[in-house]
């Protein structure tokens, strides 16, 4: 019962609606729902569900719905066909701390992007990098795609650190390919470099979420296309230590 009353409020919150597949339209119900076994597989080894959370979190319904209440707690990055949400385990660190310091997920949040906004980087957001102030209102803005839920298709951990430190690596990699030089043992050790760390901080994805970002995901553009047309550069024997 507490699963159901979680999806039923967290859609509403995001405005997702209940049909019935027989009055569904189809694209709408491909959108929303559809995921194959190999994204289900993926969802559940790598994500938590409302349950997960309160259990290794300690926090309980209450509090969620106070939170949720007030806009200071994210929607989930998946919602699989059984109605079970899934989030991202960072947001178990978020809750932890929260109930910790008398706080609320989003306020922790709030600190650790103002921590990475003491100076100008940048981010990735919707296939572009965009350059970041040092405001309250550029953390807020960080808050705001955290919440959408997103961030926890796109990132291994999507905290403010990794969302700023993706963007910089797709910065790089794009001014490194605007001038290629394979030829040049510098430069195939930087594109080598900044495509690992990419990597090691870029989530699989699913193909939901190809479906959903329009057809292809930044892993696809910046690590797997890359290490493709440039395999020479990141087959082992030709590593460059």
């Amino acid at each position: 019962m507490l699963i159901t009353y979680y999806v039923f409020r967290i859609c509403q919150s995001i405005n997702i609606e209940f049909y019935d597949d027989i009055d569904m339209d189809k694209n709408e119900h491909e959108k929303n729902t559809e995921l194959s076994q190999s994204d289900v597989t993926h969802i559940r080894g790598n994500f938590l569900n409302m349950n997960d959370v309160m259990e290794k979190s300690g926090v309980t319904h209450e509090v969620i719905t106070k939170w949720l209440d007030r806009g200071e707690f994210p929607e989930p990055t998946y919602l699989t066909q059984d109605g079970v949400l899934w989030y991202p385990p960072y947001l178990v660190i978020l809750v932890q701390r929260s109930l910790r310091n008398d706080t609320n997920p989003k306020y922790e949040f709030l600190l650790d992007a103002k921590k990475v906004l003491d100076k100008p980087g940048y981010v990735y957001r919707f296939g572009q990098v965009e350059k970041t102030g040092t405001d309250d209102e550029d953390a807020e803005k960080m808050w705001d795609d955290f919440k959408s839920g997103l961030y926890g298709a796109c990132l291994r951990k999507p905290d403010p650190k990794s969302i700023m430190a993706k963007g910089s690596l797709i910065k790089t990699i794009k001014e490194l390919l605007a001038n290629p030089d394979p030829e040049n043992v510098e430069w195939c050790e930087k594109l080598r470099k900044t495509v690992n760390e990419l990597d090691s901080v870029e989530a699989q994805f699913t193909d939901f979420d190809r479906k959903r970002f329009g057809g292809t995901v930044s892993r696809d553009v910046y690590i797997t296309s890359i290490k493709k047309q440039y395999s020479q550069i990141f087959t082992e024997k030709n590593n460059i230590r």
